[in-house]
């Protein structure tokens, strides 16, 4: 009683209370510090995991769209002119390749992208047929290295085609010795210190581009969501895999290994 009764007195509170704040807190500190770890640790795994789930999408919905784009090749350079048939121009250069190429085996074209400094729009051709497809990009070289700075390409996605445009850059600057696409798969030939062909990898990333500087950022998005995958070594050098053709009808031909883009004007 005597000592329930000291408890009472308010300068006797006015000692404890800071003595007991004190207490208190280290006890609800000591509970509450491996709560937080895993409240930290656990927004740290859904970060990743979202951000790994959101580039698995990206690079799903990318493919899908690139599939889409699969009977698809862009022309550039040819000029133009007012009331144009486009599909007439296409033609003509198309059949510098396959003379026997009808308006039949093209389901339609148009041009795309705006004129800069005097470059015509380019035109992109949708091909009735993967078959008509192949033996254009296969003796594309014929049209490539005419000095009329016509060009014809694979239609790749915004996406790819920044990234492809990036390999040139690295290309151009002795970083590596090649550059391709294939069915909108972006392909390099690597480097070796002595100037040498080194393997094929395949390039998903600017990231995997030599020279190419990531931010933080991208390095961690490669580093969660990519999955890279190397192509084997099928050909010396980076020579095109689509020899050159004669002018033969196409349906004689069958898709090859890799086309060589080494030609390929920037988009």
């Amino acid at each position: 009683m005597e000592l329930s009764k000291a408890f009472r007195k308010p300068e006797v509170q006015n000692a404890i209370r800071p003595m007991i704040t004190r207490i208190l807190r280290e006890q609800i500190d000591k509970f509450i510090a491996p709560l937080r770890k895993e409240i930290h640790d656990l927004k740290y795994e859904l970060s990743s995991v979202t951000l790994q789930l959101n580039g698995m999408l990206n690079e799903r919905c990318d493919d899908l769209e690139q599939y889409g784009r699969r009977n698809c090749i862009r022309i550039s350079g040819i000029a133009e002119s007012p009331n144009e048939t486009v599909e007439s121009k296409a033609i003509d250069v198309l059949k510098q390749i396959i003379p026997d190429i009808a308006p039949t085996d093209i389901q339609n074209s148009h041009r795309v992208g705006k004129s800069i400094l005097g470059n015509p729009q380019k035109i992109i051709v949708r091909l009735s047929s993967y078959k008509i497809e192949v033996p254009i990009m296969r003796g594309k070289k014929i049209v490539n290295s005419a000095e009329d700075n016509i060009y014809i390409n694979e239609d790749l996605t915004r996406y790819r085609a920044h990234i492809f445009k990036h390999t040139r850059k690295s290309f151009k600057s002795n970083l590596i010795n090649g550059c391709w696409t294939r069915d909108g798969k972006i392909f390099i030939r690597e480097r070796k210190p002595d100037g040498s062909d080194g393997p094929i990898t395949g390039i998903t990333s600017k990231v995997q581009i030599p020279g190419y500087k990531p931010s933080p950022e991208e390095l961690l998005n490669f580093n969660l969501s990519q999955n890279i995958q190397s192509e084997p070594e099928t050909n010396e050098g980076c020579e095109s895999a689509y020899p050159t053709m004669s002018n033969t009808s196409y349906q004689n031909y069958l898709p090859s290994p890799l086309i060589n883009l080494s030609n390929y004007e920037l988009t």
